[in-house]
């Protein structure tokens, strides 16, 4: 399970099903493993909605390469202080 910061960035992604999604809207996202593949969102608002099938994969994929993205701007700041 991922908590997300709230933050003013916009990360986009595309889903195969769902269409464009701004991840920065995420509150929480909850991902299962089952027999099929399950992601929970949790979003600001605090409405819940479950995607499956090709979605979850890219999904996941984006929330990782923005947590890469967010860690490498993060660790660079620290640097200059």
């Amino acid at each position: 399970m991922y908590t997300i910061v709230n933050t003013p960035s916009v990360f986009s992604c595309k889903l195969p099903a769902a269409g464009w999604i701004n991840l920065a809207q995420i509150r929480q996202i909850q991902y299962e493993e089952l027999p099929n593949r399950i992601v929970a969102v949790t979003w600001q608002n605090g409405d819940k909605q479950i995607f499956r099938g090709e979605d979850t994969a890219a999904l996941i994929k984006a929330i990782e390469n923005a947590t890469i993205s967010i860690n490498k701007r993060c660790s660079c700041h620290q640097r200059k202080l």
